[in-house]
């Protein structure tokens, strides 16, 4: 069904398109297509009225605000409450609307969200029936909902950092090549290759302004994150520079290595001696066939070979696994789930497959909405990883992905990676270094306030003076 969509409220267009999205293929959206248009009126302290108008036909449904989820009207907070207040339960009708149309229900209902589980804390947080909130109101699944609990009750022990912790994230916006779904603003090594060592010159000091903060702020570090982009594709020397700069006192640090291809016995052994103590071995797939369409320059091979050595250094180490790959059964998925399992790491990740608009096989026309299969890829990966003893302990989802689904990361006890609870739950205040680094501070628990880096490499190159003030200035 083919859908030209308007509303009248022009700040939560995205978010009602988001709910339109999550219904392909049994929707599409088409300027061309069938007129429906979402009104918003009468607009008081109590209610609002929204429409749904479709030809000559009109649905009308009166909904209330929860004031357990609104601030004191004098809060610098009240405006953005009330909105989100307004957008969800507007999503809520939309969501049923379309449900009754296409005769589908979706496994998160009318949550289109980053951060299912934040939610689930806060509406727990303000002392209401959060179960039945998620099932009744906001339509998500039993089964979901039961994913979301276990989660949140997995992650408590780091849900509330102490008072004056930071996390540190450090962007290394390099790959040696371009995975086809990959959507990232990451360049090739090789396109870039000249500006590899001025980029991290600044990064550098980047992170000497960071350690300036910590020390003017009296901030003490909980968790350190090198990510990408694939931080192992740099050289030794300039990757030597930037974990040695990046090191911290903090109980995590992580540096996200991920490509077999890239990970290296001197490389293992320069993180060691800063003190990393978590990394990645990422396969994505077990499954050559695969990992040659999806642009891995690896082998399976390649993939039991670095984590044999990697398992001879005392890193905690991650598997990321990803469903819906091109090509691939369910029977394939299984394989790698399998796989994964046997050689027992310490978290095992499984995504499922977004596709944005940037990445390769998006632009190839590759289509991964298959709700079937997406669901029991996933559903196997639950059952066979939790079976083995991991915990399900964070989860977040995105745009386009198959099946309306999640990405969740797993654990053994005690395993669990600080950096990704806090960054996901929005908990603790973030201080981003490198292109693209999106840094948080938070304010009395409530109120958010976000400084972003520049994305490209070249323009970070250009604005290395400003970014420092800027950064002093937001923390300062």
């Amino acid at each position: 069904m083919k859908i030209n969509f308007r509303c009248n409220k022009s700040e939560f267009d995205n978010d009602y398109r988001d709910i339109l999205r999550a219904f392909y293929p049994y929707v599409e959206l088409d300027d061309e297509g069938e007129l429906i248009e979402l009104e918003i009126q009468n607009l008081d302290e109590n209610s609002f009225d929204c429409f749904i108008k479709r030809d000559n036909s009109k649905v009308f449904r009166r909904l209330y605000f929860d004031k357990k989820f609104l601030v004191n009207k004098d809060s610098d907070c009240y405006e953005t409450k009330l909105n989100a207040q307004i957008k969800r339960h507007s999503k809520v009708m939309l969501y049923d609307y379309l449900s009754d149309i296409t005769k589908v229900k979706l496994p998160y209902g009318s949550l289109t969200g980053i951060r299912p589980t934040k939610l689930y804390h806060e509406t727990l947080a303000k002392g209401m029936d959060a179960d039945g909130y998620f099932l009744n109101t906001l339509k998500v699944s039993k089964d979901k909902l039961d994913l979301i609990k276990n989660i949140c009750n997995n992650q408590i022990k780091w849900y509330s950092p102490k008072c004056g912790e930071v996390d540190v994230f450090v962007n290394i916006p390099i790959c040696v090549s371009r995975c086809s779904y990959c959507s990232f603003i990451s360049a090739e090594l090789w396109r870039i290759k000249k500006f590899v060592t001025p980029y991290c010159d600044i990064l550098v000091d980047e992170l000497k302004c960071t350690k300036k903060i910590m020390d003017k702020m009296g901030y003490k570090v909980a968790s350190v994150y090198i990510g990408g982009g694939t931080p192992t594709s740099l050289d030794d020397v300039n990757f030597e520079r930037i974990v040695s700069a990046a090191k911290f006192d903090c109980k995590e640090y992580t540096v996200e290595a991920g490509r077999p291809d890239t990970i290296t016995r001197a490389k293992l052994d320069i993180m060691k001696k800063y003190g990393v103590s978590r990394i990645s071995v990422n396969p994505q797939t077990f499954n050559q066939n695969t990992l040659d369409l999806i642009g891995r320059s690896h082998s399976v091979d390649d993939i039991y070979k670095v984590y044999g050595m990697a398992r001879e250094y005392d890193f905690d180490i991650n598997m990321d696994l990803i469903a819906m790959l091109p090509g691939e059964s369910l029977q394939d998925f299984v394989f790698s789930v399998d796989k994964a399992i046997s050689l027992a790491p310490d978290n095992i990740t499984v995504h499922t497959l977004a596709l944005k608009k940037g990445s390769a096989l998006k632009v190839g026309g590759y289509d991964n909405a298959g709700f079937e299969l997406a669901d029991a890829m996933v559903d196997y990966a639950r059952e066979a990883v939790e079976k083995s003893g991991y915990l399900p302990y964070y989860m977040y989802k995105q745009k386009y992905m198959s099946g309306n689904l999640e990405n969740v990361g797993y654990c053994r006890q005690g395993k669990e990676c600080i950096y990704n609870i806090h960054i996901m739950e929005e908990v603790s205040s973030i201080i981003a270094n490198g292109a693209g680094g999106i840094s948080k501070r938070i304010f009395d628990g409530e109120r958010i306030e976000r400084l972003a880096n520049p994305k490209g490499i070249d323009v970070y190159l250009q604005r290395r003076d400003k970014m420092i003030a800027d950064k002093e200035e937001f923390f300062g």
